[in-house]
Order: C-alpha cells, then structure tokens, then sequence
C-alpha cells in the first residue's frame, strides 16, 4: 500500500484547438503495489486530480475563433504497468497503463469575441454556450493512457519514489463538434509502506 502527491500541469489539445494557458494544480493519490515477480509489478491507483485549461477554438459556423476556459477535477483510476531493475538501493522504473476518469467538478467560461457565457457542469442555466460552439456538455468521464518513469530508494520497510508521468486523453471532453481532449505532465513522491 502506498500513497502519492504531487504537481501536475495539464492542457487541452485536439484537431481545432490551439494552446492558450496550462492549468496547473495538485495531483494526489493512493495505490496498491502487486509484484508479479522482482521486475514486474502492477499497480491499480485511486488519484484526485485537477485537469483542463484554456484554449483557442473555431466557432461552430463561422471563421471566428474564441476561447474556451475549462477547470476539471476527476477521479482517476489507472492500472499502471511498472518494470524495475531489481538490485541496489536506487532502482530506476518504467510504467505504463491505461487511465479511467470520473469527473466530479467542472467550470466552463467560453470567451467569444463579442460576449462571455459561464457554466458549471450538472446546473441548468440559460446560456446561449451551445449553439455558439456546437456543445451539448462536458462529459462525466474520461479515458486515458498514462506512462512515465521513476527513481525509487528502497529502505528496510519502506519504499521513497520520485515520478515523473506523462498522460494523454483518448476521447474529446466534450460532447459535440469540438476535440478536446486532456494532456498532463506530473511530477509526484510516493511512499510505499
């Protein structure tokens, strides 16, 4: 059993979108640690992280282009992959899986160039958010793929880990004609008891 925390910064990318601003945010989690044998373990994690971020994106039926603001908080649940060489006290790792996501928070601002309209996820409002942009809403969940690697210190009865992972979403976070979908890089400690 162990636990993680961590720095995370996170983007939205797709085919129309063009990067504006990063969120950045914390990244903090729980895990088992299953060893198949002294290289391969997997490891199942339940993560609180904070996703989105702003982006230019082309206006559904016209040329214009406008900016989507999205602040998303899931609950993420990967099933990591993970090879270590299996000798000395500093022993270098590589992992890698696939990545669920349950939404559990989410704001969205849309920045035309004449009006601003803002949402939260779930409240029915009057807005004209998705005729502008072709949006019906922001999914519940995601799916992702995660990899990365890490530097882990063995000790007597515990474990030290400093990760590094990269992870890429596979579907638009959004219903409707617009792809975006999430990208983020962290950087987390874990201790393994």
């Amino acid at each position: 059993v162990g636990a993680e925390a961590g720095y995370s910064r996170a983007d939205l990318i797709g085919e129309d979108s063009d990067v504006v601003e990063s969120r950045q945010g914390a990244i903090t989690g729980v895990y088992l640690h299953l060893p198949l044998n002294r290289v391969v373990s997997v490891r199942p994690e339940l993560l609180f992280s904070l996703r989105g971020g702003r982006t230019l994106v082309r206006i559904a039926g016209s040329d214009d282009l406008g900016e989507i603001d999205l602040e998303l908080a899931y609950l993420e649940l990967p099933l990591l992959a993970r090879m270590v060489l299996p000798r000395g006290r500093f022993r270098p790792a590589v992992f890698g899986g696939p990545s669920v996501a349950l939404q559990i928070g989410c704001d969205f601002l849309f920045i035309p160039p004449d009006t601003t309209s803002r949402r939260t996820c779930g409240q029915e409002e009057e807005s004209d958010l998705p005729e502008l942009v072709d949006v019906d809403q922001v999914r519940e969940w995601d799916l992702a793929w995660v990899a990365g690697a890490a530097m882990e210190m063995h000790l007597p009865r515990t474990t030290l880990s400093l990760q590094g992972r990269y992870s890429a979403g596979l579907r638009s976070v959004l219903q409707g004609g617009i792809d975006l979908r999430n990208r983020g890089l962290a950087v987390l400690f874990g201790l393994t008891f």
